[in-house]
């Protein structure tokens, strides 16, 4: 009687075992799906900068989707020139931006950071918004509400702003 029971509660924990196991690699399986397209565009656009730009070192990738889809990144040349580059994969055009003709990252979360003290940043990115390359800052309030903020990259003055969502 006492092996009975014990067989049904190795039983039993073997398959807790196994259902704990299955399900943690479909939860695995699903995020790495879920991060695959980021990935594959991620990989189109250094391949598209390394052939038609002078961009060899990628710093930093960013993805931005106000009306229209734009995938940009931060990286250097040969000589250390900081460039930004931006794609929209829709239309298939490519904008490069030299960064001294433009507003750095750093410098948009020091001005969003001196304007909106309270908020904290969530995510900066650069993108592309009516025609012309922006930055947006999403940052989150006290009583944690959303906030969009969009910032030209030419001077960088404010273009625009979302709050209390």
């Amino acid at each position: 009687m006492i092996k009975d029971d014990t067989r049904q509660t190795i039983k039993f924990v073997a398959w807790v075992i196994a259902i704990i196991i299955v399900v943690y690699i479909a939860a695995v399986i699903i995020v790495f799906m879920a991060g695959s397209p980021s990935r594959k565009n991620d990989r189109q656009i250094s391949q598209v900068a390394s052939q038609k730009t002078p961009i060899k070192n990628i710093q930093q990738y960013y993805h931005l989707n106000r009306g229209t889809d734009s995938y940009a990144l931060k990286g250097t040349a040969k000589k250390g020139q900081v460039y930004y580059f931006i794609y929209l994969p829709n239309s298939k055009k490519a904008y490069l931006l030299p960064s001294k003709k433009g507003v750095s990252e750093n410098e948009i979360r020091r001005k969003f950071n001196q304007q909106h003290g309270q908020q904290k940043i969530s995510n900066v990115n650069l993108g592309w918004y009516k025609g012309q390359a922006v930055w947006e800052v999403t940052a989150k309030n006290s009583q944690g509400n959303y906030s969009y903020t969009l910032y030209e990259f030419k001077n960088g003055s404010k273009i625009s702003e979302v709050a209390n969502l």
